[in-house]
């Protein structure tokens, strides 16, 4: 009778936690394990509080920089790793933890587990960034080919889904007894989206200018056309994004625009993501030079077009978004944003979030185009 309380117990839990990625303590049995339902709707029996931990994903040791568990890493996914060259560094949580590259890879691409390499590294735990069907089905394999538990986490956008950030983050502090920091960065998040929120909620329309992001990456860098319409800087100012009419097609809020709709919506302001200065062809800022149909764009030729770090690479970097957001009230809203240093702020950010104020090293990645008017 015990046995099937239990069960029944551990099913209302999980139908009450499905898709949120939350954790639940399972009746004690002294072994040191809890049993958690993840960001798939996966119940896991995992370890308290493991020692040794393997990620895995686009960008997973993210969320493990925000938490201050770094030191526990034990194998990551190839994109943190150093078999990744890249000319400059763009996630503020790898320019401030440096040595997370160094640590041995579990494969050859992004989100691939080789089974052997994750058995000899013998780590306590998996994290699998994802929640997808393919997701699923990719954790319960090696979950049974290895024995290790495996969890999966969500790490995507944080406008349309920060309650699954949240929860993600609860869900990791939970296993790693990390709870305190978990919140702490929950309640960050939500602290300054309130202070970008309320510094311009009486701002009427009338008197806002029209607004574009280019240079989006998703799945790589692109030029231009690629865009969010759920960016969050936009979202938290108020601004009039003229791409929100737009469906997102990912879980970060890419959205892929035509020309000729660029040039109809004309904004007055643009704003271009840095990163897509690694797009093949030179990328946004060398189309706004050389193109004869964008330097008609009334943008180009006020000179409104400015450089903004890049949001989304290899995952949504939150801190990074905040930091953005600052910097763009200052140009759309500077009396509201009077007392903004956006270097200083984003520092601030980066000090909190990632652990040390990174905005120099990552400006100077970005060949010092860090939040500047661009010359056309």
């Amino acid at each position: 009778m015990k046995k099937l309380f239990t069960v029944l117990l551990l099913l209302a839990l999980t139908l009450a936690c499905v898709s949120a990625g939350c954790v639940s303590t399972a009746e004690e049995t002294g072994d040191g394990t809890i049993t958690i339902t993840d960001s798939g709707g996966r119940v896991v029996v995992v370890p308290d509080n493991p020692e040794r931990i393997a990620v895995s994903g686009s960008g997973s040791t993210r969320y493990f920089a925000y938490l201050n568990v770094t030191d526990r890493l034990v194998a990551i996914d190839y994109q943190d790793s150093n078999l990744l060259v890249r000319d400059g560094e763009t996630r503020p949580y790898m320019i401030a933890h440096p040595e997370i590259k160094e640590l041995p890879a579990l494969g050859t691409a992004k989100g691939v587990v080789d089974a052997e390499k994750l058995l000899s590294i013998n780590p306590d735990i998996l994290f699998m960034a994802g929640y997808s069907d393919t997701a699923i089905q990719s954790a319960n394999e090696i979950q049974e080919k290895t024995g290790i538990p495996v969890v999966l986490f969500y790490s995507g956008d944080y406008v349309t889904n920060g309650d699954k950030v949240a929860s993600s983050l609860r869900m990791i502090g939970k296993i790693l007894h990390a709870d305190e920091r978990a919140e702490a960065v929950i309640q960050y998040f939500a602290d300054v989206r309130t202070d970008l929120e309320t510094r311009t909620a009486g701002i009427s329309d009338a008197d806002k200018p029209t607004v574009y992001v280019g240079g989006i990456s998703y799945s790589g860098a692109h030029g231009i056309d690629g865009t969010d319409p759920t960016y969050y800087p936009f979202t938290v100012l108020h601004t009039k994004n003229v791409a929100s009419v737009m469906n997102a097609t990912t879980s970060t809020g890419y959205a892929a625009v035509s020309k000729e709709q660029i040039l109809s919506w004309d904004a007055d302001i643009i704003f271009v993501d840095l990163n897509t200065m690694e797009a093949a062809g030179g990328g946004g800022i060398y189309e706004l030079q050389t193109d004869p149909s964008y330097q008609e764009l009334t943008a180009v030729k006020t000179g409104e077009v400015y450089a903004v770090n890049p949001h989304t690479s290899m995952g949504t970097n939150h801190e990074t978004s905040m930091a953005n957001a600052y910097y763009i009230g200052t140009i759309l809203y500077p009396e509201q944003f009077a007392d903004i240093d956006p270097a200083a702020k984003a520092d601030e950010i980066y000090t909190f979030v990632d652990g040390a104020p990174v905005y120099e090293q990552l400006k100077a990645n970005m060949k010092g185009l860090s939040y500047t008017k661009l010359v056309l």
